[in-house]
């Protein structure tokens, strides 16, 4: 019991016969509402902006690519980095809904418009799956009343829309989406089944991206704590969730991959050292659990040995991956590029404003967690939720981008607030704080209030800011799909461009590119940052090693900002203050409204 009075504590009862299917109908309805108002705010873009981020435009080439006959087990994109091709580690899987939804819209409306409504449908498609599994964790908390309210907020979530919102095409929206399943199959329900469940969500998501591989940890420790305090109720859904995300995982390698690679280890992406371990693990669980020793603290031992032995495996078997994916990078790349892009980063490397967007939501959603736990009935449910959410936030914590899980997962806890609220105004009769009482509990549930109110509490709202802004519109007009069309008039070439243009190249016209942002191709990289940073002679002997025709740039890239403040006197400085080298012929481009053209002289 809670010590809470009966009419102050929380508990979710039967709902009536045939109420499942009017729930189901009205989560949907809210879904296509939300796809609608989505389409509306995000019309603009749809079709006539460009790609919000360089990863977008990758899928979609990739995409482009295997529909077009590239073998589904070859993910190079040849045509940056011509003719060795880039190399990428991304998963197909990601491809599937994208190029199903082209392939059935393309006899309806053509291929071009086609690519458009899929860019449009199936990142929102992600977001209701996510959604819905948030939904479902918040019914079996608090009730469906409750859960249609998860619904609706998840929907408008800011963080969660960065993830997955029309054009937001990359694998980021399934992510959202595999780890609210995987919450939504271990909170408050002790059955194996759900736990073997939770570990095929796993491994989908570390199939589509390797950074699901903590977030599958943190749910493993949960249950082997679960486990040590409580044998019986907890026993087998350590080894079924370890044991299924061990087997699911080889079955989505031979998948992906068929039967190679099974002879190499990456750091980025799932190998079979990554199998070994979830293997070990999976097999020293089920033998502690077989054993079950009466006493805690020998239940610890033994789960303990089985992480350290799972830890060894992966340390002999990957010892190249001690220092992550991007330990192989070298010095310069890894702190001009690496160290340039924020989502990569932690908390403490971003912005007061993008650091408070990220994480206030999720302690809302711990403080309600304590709050939900106290007026419940049965808490094992609302200590799932508080430990998953701590393990996500924390995640979040290290690497911003992991931001939307947490989000999504503080959408329970927050919501725990409203019925906390109701009960507080049953209490009173005074009218002003009944009010206050669901004011407040509805502005600390909304996920746009409380990101509001981040944002006042940090908001500097200088120069910075509006020079950012006059940024980010000049770079989308020269992204801009219509624009880059332009360059189709110029023969087929390979353009030396930024980094992050290169993708946009290759997507908006038939040209090629001699370099991208993608951590497994080193030489390239370092070669296009030392090109803008170095003189006359070191640009074009590199230009003319990578076979590069033209020269293309947006004004005010940061890439080449950033080069010309390290090298005042270097390559990009003299593109930027308009004194370019007399080998770089400028080449005026009918329709180009924005960015500069350059022929390179043989």
């Amino acid at each position: 019991m809670t010590g809470l009075p009966e009419a102050e504590r929380y508990t979710v009862r039967p709902h009536p016969a045939g109420g499942g299917t009017r729930h189901a109908i009205a989560l949907a309805a809210i879904w296509l509402a939300g796809c609608a108002l989505l389409l509306f705010f995000f019309r603009d873009d749809i079709g006539g902006a460009p790609f919000s981020d360089p990863d977008d435009y990758m899928r979609l080439q990739q995409v482009r690519d295997w529909m077009a006959g590239q073998s589904w087990f070859d993910v190079t994109q040849y045509r940056i980095n011509p003719p060795h091709g880039l190399l990428m580690h991304w998963s197909r899987l990601v491809d599937l809904p994208l190029a199903g939804t082209i392939a059935l819209l393309r006899p309806l409306v053509g291929p071009a418009q086609a690519e458009i409504y899929a860019c449009a449908i199936v990142p929102l498609i992600s977001l209701g799956l996510a959604a819905l599994a948030i939904a479902g964790i918040a019914q079996r908390l608090m009730g469906r009343g409750v859960a249609l309210a998860a619904m609706a907020f998840c929907m408008i979530a800011p963080e969660l829309l960065w993830a997955a919102r029309p054009m937001r095409i990359d694998h980021h929206g399934w992510q959202l989406a595999c780890a609210a399943a995987m919450a939504w199959a271990l909170i408050g329900n002790r059955e194996p089944r759900r736990a073997a469940l939770a570990g095929l969500f796993a491994a989908l998501w570390m199939h589509i991206s390797l950074e699901g591989l903590p977030f599958t940890a943190a749910c493993g420790a949960w249950l082997g704590l679960r486990w040590m305090i409580q044998p019986t109720d907890e026993r087998w859904r350590l080894p079924a969730f370890l044991g299924t995300a061990a087997v699911a995982s080889l079955g989505l390698f031979l998948i992906a991959h068929g039967g190679a690679l099974f002879d190499r280890t990456f750091c980025d992406a799932v190998s079979p050292v990554h199998m070994g371990l979830l293997t070990v693990a999976a097999i020293g669980s089920a033998l502690a659990c077989r054993i079950a020793p009466t006493h805690w603290l020998a239940r610890g031992a033994m789960l303990g040995v089985t992480a350290v032995v799972a830890g060894l495996v992966y340390k002999l078997g990957a010892p190249q991956c001690a220092g992550g994916p991007f330990a192989a990078l070298d010095p310069l790349t890894y702190r001009l590029w690496y160290l340039a892009i924020p989502e990569g980063l932690p908390i403490w490397r971003q912005t007061p404003q993008a650091a408070a967007l990220a994480i206030a939501y999720p302690l809302v959603g711990l403080a309600g967690c304590v709050v939900g736990w106290r007026r419940a009935e049965d808490k094992g449910a609302w200590l799932d939720l508080s430990a998953l959410l701590v393990a996500a936030t924390l995640i979040a914590a290290m690497l911003i981008r992991a931001c939307a899980c947490a989000n999504a997962l503080a959408v329970p806890g927050a919501l725990a607030f409203l019925p906390a609220a109701g009960a507080a105004m049953k209490r009173t009769t005074a009218s002003l704080l009944r009010v206050l009482a669901g004011a407040g509990a509805g502005l600390l549930a909304f996920p746009l209030a409380i990101d509001l109110l981040a944002l006042a509490m940090v908001h500097t709202g200088h120069a910075e800011d509006r020079n950012r802004g006059v940024a980010i519109a000049t770079a989308r007009t020269c992204m801009a799909p219509a624009n880059l069309a332009a360059l189709d008039r110029l023969p087929k070439s390979v353009f030396l461009t930024p980094m992050d243009e290169a993708p946009a190249v290759i997507v908006d016209s038939h040209h090629e590119a001699v370099g991208s942002g993608y951590h497994r191709n080193v030489g390239v990289m370092h070669d296009i940052l030392t090109l803008w940073m170095g003189d006359e002679a070191n640009a074009r002997r590199l230009i003319a090693a990578h076979g590069a025709t033209h020269l293309f740039f947006c004004p005010g890239d940061a890439e080449l900002r950033m080069t010309a403040r390290e090298a005042p006197r270097g390559f990009a400085a003299r593109l930027i203050g308009g004194s370019p080298p007399a080998w770089l012929r400028p080449v005026a481009v009918p329709g180009l409204s924005a960015g500069r053209v350059y022929a390179i002289a043989p």
